[in-house]
C-alpha cells in the first residue's frame, strides 16, 4: 500500500486508485467480501496503513482474452521503453488480473519489478515508459505529473473538423458515472487541455489527428474529441453524435480504437539528457 494512502478508508482508496471504476461498484465488492488482508475480508470503512497488500477475489470469473504482443523498444536500466498492444489493461482491474501488461511483465521478468512511469488505456497502444527502480520511477512519473514530459497521439476520428489546429480546454469529471465513464464538467471538473493539429482529411470522412495532451486527465483525449464531435473511431464508450456505449473493454476480435501513443519525449533522471522515442504508425494511420 503506498505511503500516501495511510489512513485512507479502504473505498476512498479504491475509488481513488482505481478511477474508472463507479463508486457503487467498490461498495458491493466490499460488501460481498471479495477485498482481503491476510485472509480476512475488509469491510469498506476499514482504515488502511502503509505496506499492507490487499488481494481482491473474482469468484466464477473467466478473464477475457488480451493482446499481448508486448514489445520491447528500448531496455537501458533503469528505463525500459514498450509498445503496448491493445486490447490490453496495463494494470489488474475488473475481470482482468493476470490478463493485464504488469501481471505480464510480472511473469516474464520475475527477477526485475518493472514499474510503470504513466498509464495508457485498455483500448489504447503504443509507447509506455517502465522503470526498475523505486527512486527512479518516482522522478520519472514527476515529470508526466507536471506535464515535464511530452506525449503525442495518433487519433482517427470520424468526421472532418472545421479547424487545422485547436486547443480544447474543457475540465473533465473528476468522478466517473454510472457507466464509470467520465465527460465534460466545466463547473466541477478538473481542467484539462489538448492540443490537436489535423495530419489528414480522408475521402470517407474520417480524419488523422495529432494530439498532445498538456494535463493527464483520465481519458482526456478520448473524451475532448468526442465533446468536438470528431470522437476516436472504434471507440466504445465515446461514440458519435455524444452518445455513450456500454461496455469499456474492447475484444480481441473487434476493430481497433484508433488511439495510439506515438512520440515520447523525457528527461533522463540520472544524466538529465532528453530521450525522445517515436514507434511505428499503426496501419489506420499509414
Amino acid at each position: 500500500m503506498p505511503l500516501r494512502f495511510e489512513n485512507w478508508t479502504l473505498i476512498d482508496f479504491l475509488c481513488d486508485y482505481h478511477p474508472h471504476v463507479a463508486r457503487a461498484n467498490w461498495e458491493k465488492v466490499c460488501q460481498e467480501g471479495c477485498i482481503r488482508d491476510r485472509g480476512q475480508s475488509l469491510d469498506e470503512q476499514s482504515v488502511l496503513r502503509p505496506g499492507q497488500r490487499l488481494l481482491r477475489l473474482e469468484p466464477n470469473t473467466i478473464e477475457p482474452d488480451v493482446n499481448a504482443d508486448i514489445r520491447i523498444l528500448d531496455w537501458d536500466e533503469p528505463l525500459v521503453v514498450f509498445e503496448k498492444p491493445a486490447p490490453l489493461p496495463m494494470h489488474p482491474c475488473g475481470r482482468f488480473n493476470r490478463n493485464s501488461m504488469t501481471s505480464i511483465l510480472d511473469l516474464a521478468f520475475p527477477e526485475i519489478q518493472l514499474r510503470p512511469a504513466h498509464r495508457l488505456d485498455a483500448n489504447t497502444t503504443g509507447l509506455v515508459l517502465f522503470t526498475s527502480h523505486r527512486d527512479i520511477s518516482k522522478r520519472v512519473q514527476r515529470q508526466f505529473e507536471k506535464g515535464q514530459a511530452r506525449k503525442t497521439y495518433l487519433c482517427r476520428v470520424t468526421g472532418q473538423p472545421e479547424w487545422n489546429e485547436f486547443v480544447c480546454s474543457e475540465a473533465i469529471s473528476r468522478v466517473p458515472n454510472e457507466g464509470g465513464f467520465r465527460g465534460i464538467d466545466n463547473e466541477n471538473g478538473d481542467a484539462a487541455e489538448t492540443k490537436f493539429r489535423v495530419l489528414e482529411r480522408y475521402e470517407n470522412g474520417e480524419s488523422l489527428i495529432e494530439a498532445r495532451p498538456i494535463t493527464g486527465r483520465t481519458n482526456q483525449i478520448r473524451v475532448h474529441l468526442w465533446s468536438l464531435g470528431v470522437p476516436i473511431c472504434g471507440d466504445p464508450v465515446y461514440l458519435p453524435n455524444g452518445q455513450w456505449g456500454d461496455r469499456q473493454t474492447l475484444t480481441v476480435n473487434d476493430p481497433p480504437m484508433c488511439l495510439h501513443a506515438w512520440k515520447l519525449t523525457f528527461n533522463d533522471p540520472e544524466t538529465n539528457q532528453e530521450r525522445s522515442y517515436e514507434s511505428n504508425r499503426p496501419v489506420w494511420a499509414e
